[in-house]
């Protein structure tokens, strides 16, 4: 009975020491004796290998949103970046610390690469990562993928705003290790997730990625950095507002030739073509930034139409003018051959419905008659000048509209 007892009161203690050997009461687990052997002597400083040892990282991207202001020319990309380094000095064998074959610490507890965005926008801002954990394996490979925003410069060409396409690029690189020290090494095709994005003005037409080594002038050690050019495309459908003013001023303008030479109204038709395009200018110089030499054909042809507008404005008053004046005298011979008298004023079927239709031979000798052909031959003569002038704007229309899509 006693040696049963015994037995049991044995047993009991060896279980629970073993117990108590693999997770202790207010005491360390496997991951806090691994860290704490670990980076006992770390120096995250200095880089985890020989000096004369090359660190390979290898570097991918996935781009969540995009964004582009016009104004000061800046190009926006969130993203998350993915680093892939061996860091020799965080090795462990799993069968020394319960089979334990990855951990997760702090970002800023280890070594990792100085890379930064060249064409930096910003900066006064070069801490361009987010403070996510690292994922560290026990053969030493590091996994770090941290969110992101890069703010570039981009050189935009606005010439087919707003159906224009952009492309802007991301050059990134150690700042301070050559590349017989750190080499970058592409990891992934970039890919692109923009499950959640909720921005519908841009979307991206290509990524392509460019591996670069270059020597520069300071030192003889070359240098490596990778450029992610980004080819986007503006599909906003809240720009068909802009399209719409522009379509209702060129049917306006040349409606105003189609009126009565003596109507008064095309004067008033004229100044709400002008006022359309004034406010349409202004909504120009708001949204976009002036720069030489890169006018979008819209703000051009917005532009040319003021202008035009103002020409025909000055011509109707001109046509108004001859129309409801007394003329005393008639249409001077050669130019009423020329223009009235031949078939170009029935092909463009004019007529004045003034004075009733008449006959040479039925006013000879008498004056009213003829100060009353001279008002209709005059007539004739505005409505004429009118039909020029739509026709030449026509033509003008028509080669800016063949030359903005070509």
């Amino acid at each position: 009975m006693r040696f049963e007892l015994f037995s049991t009161v044995f047993v009991s203690y060896l279980v629970g020491l073993c117990a108590a050997e693999d997770v202790q009461p207010g005491t360390m687990t496997w991951a806090d004796k691994l860290k704490k052997d670990l980076f006992v002597n770390y120096d995250r400083t200095n880089r985890p290998t020989q000096h004369y040892n090359v660190t390979n990282v290898k570097v991918g991207m996935s781009v969540r949103h995009i964004d582009i202001d016009e104004v000061s020319s800046i190009f926006t990309v969130s993203n998350w970046i993915n680093m892939e380094w061996t860091d020799e000095k965080l090795r462990w064998n799993p069968e020394d610390y319960g089979d334990l074959k990855i951990i997760r610490t702090s970002a800023e507890s280890i070594w990792k690469p100085d890379l930064l965005l060249y064409n930096n926008a910003k900066t006064s801002n070069i801490d361009h990562f987010g403070l996510t954990d690292v994922l560290i394996y026990n053969d030493g490979k590091i996994l770090w993928v941290p969110p992101t925003d890069f703010h570039t410069f981009c050189r935009l060409n606005l010439r087919l705003w707003p159906f224009d396409q952009q492309t802007c690029h991301v050059k990134l690189g150690s700042w301070v290790h050559d590349a017989l020290s750190l080499n970058l090494t592409l990891n992934t095709k970039p890919g692109v997730d923009t499950t959640d994005d909720e921005s519908e003005v841009w979307t991206i037409q290509n990524i392509t990625v460019r591996h670069n080594t270059v020597t520069y002038e300071c030192c003889p050690e070359p240098y490596v950095d990778v450029e992610y050019f980004f080819t986007v495309k503006r599909t906003s459908s809240c720009y068909v507002v802009v399209v719409s003013p522009i379509i209702l001023i060129l049917l306006l303008t040349l409606s105003v030739f189609w009126l009565p030479p003596h109507c008064p109204e095309k004067i008033v038709l004229n100044g709400i073509v002008m006022m359309i395009a004034t406010a349409l200018l202004i909504y120009f110089s708001i949204q976009l930034p002036i720069r030489y030499g890169n006018a979008p054909l819209v703000v051009i042809f917005t532009i040319t139409t003021l202008f035009q507008t103002a020409f025909g404005a000055t011509l109707s008053a001109i046509v108004i003018k001859i129309c409801r004046i007394k003329h005393t005298r008639p249409v001077p011979r050669l130019l009423r051959r020329a223009l009235l008298e031949g078939r170009l004023e029935s092909m463009l079927e004019l007529g004045c419905t003034l004075l009733p239709p008449y006959e040479d031979k039925e006013i000879e000798g008498n004056q009213e008659e003829i100060g009353d052909v001279a008002i209709r031959d005059w007539c004739r003569l505005a409505g004429l000048l009118d039909r020029g002038i739509f026709a030449s704007y026509l033509v003008m229309f028509c080669i800016a509209f063949v030359w903005c899509v070509v």
